[in-house]
């Protein structure tokens, strides 16, 4: 008798470039953290020189990967694996992260148990265990000055940042938020039909702000979560070092501002 193939309760989406070596160790932590919850992971390689796609079909041959010729950047490979995603959920996860104690499960089950929830996302940890301010109340023009320039060293105790950055608030209670970083977030397929894909108009960053933004337009809610934890290995390049990506970082600004509306 001919029997579809059921559909995964979550598709797992990470977007590649020049990562092998914590690629490997995060496809290995979802595989050990994740036992009672069917999944797919999609991963899109933007190009690596690394041997990242060599290394996915040698050691976890039931990955899907995609190898880019070129560099597509965040959100246009994010958008390359949505297309072909099937699971019910949708989770984008970067490649220096490492999955802890059944997250992706912890996570899910929250958003099964909770209809209003179009975005979750779970406690991030640093390399050193300390909390990474992964929730944040959304940007105004000042933020920006203040997390992208040297104002950002010499007010480093604004309470405009502290609020931005949700600094002061428990990191250890489920709260509504704004909106949590890209680097793992789960979102409801349905949800995502509705809204539209990731804005492939931002050269870096944003892109997280801008998809929970429209989330809550349509009236669902963005929730933290750190019942659910995840150790993410990025290092903030330092808001007094002037480059590209604080330039990329400013465009991606000026651009949800002018969509959203200017912010003071």
């Amino acid at each position: 008798m001919f029997c579809l193939k059921a559909k995964p309760k979550i598709s797992i989406i990470i977007v590649n470039w020049n990562s092998k070596s914590w690629l490997k160790i995060c496809i290995d932590s979802i595989y050990r953290q994740t036992k009672n919850l069917s999944f797919e992971i999609i991963i899109i390689d933007n190009a690596s020189s690394d041997g990242s796609s060599q290394m996915v079909r040698e050691k976890f041959p039931k990955v899907i990967l995609t190898t880019n010729k070129r560099n597509l950047g965040f959100a246009k490979a994010n958008n390359q694996a949505l297309k072909s995603a099937k699971g019910k959920y949708i989770l984008l996860l970067n490649p220096d992260t490492v999955i802890l104690d059944n997250a992706l499960e912890k996570m899910v089950k929250f958003m099964d148990s909770q209809p209003d929830a179009g975005v979750v996302g779970p406690k991030l940890l640093n390399r050193d265990g300390t909390v990474q301010f992964s929730c944040r109340h959304f940007y105004n023009l000042r933020t920006i000055l203040l997390r992208r320039t040297v104002l950002g060293k010499i007010f480093s105790n604004s309470n405009l940042l502290q609020y931005h950055l949700m600094s002061t608030c428990s990191h250890n209670e489920v709260r509504e938020v704004d909106w949590v970083l890209g680097s793992c977030l789960i979102i409801r397929r349905k949800v995502l039909n509705w809204i539209g894909y990731l804005d492939e108009k931002y050269k870096m960053y944003f892109e997280d702000v801008d998809l929970c933004y429209r989330v809550k337009k349509v009236g669902y809610k963005v929730y933290y979560y750190p019942e659910a934890i995840i150790t993410h290995y990025h290092q903030r390049e330092s808001a007094q070092k002037f480059s590209k990506k604080t330039i990329w970082h400013i465009q991606s600004a000026i651009r949800f501002f002018n969509k959203y509306g200017w912010k003071f």
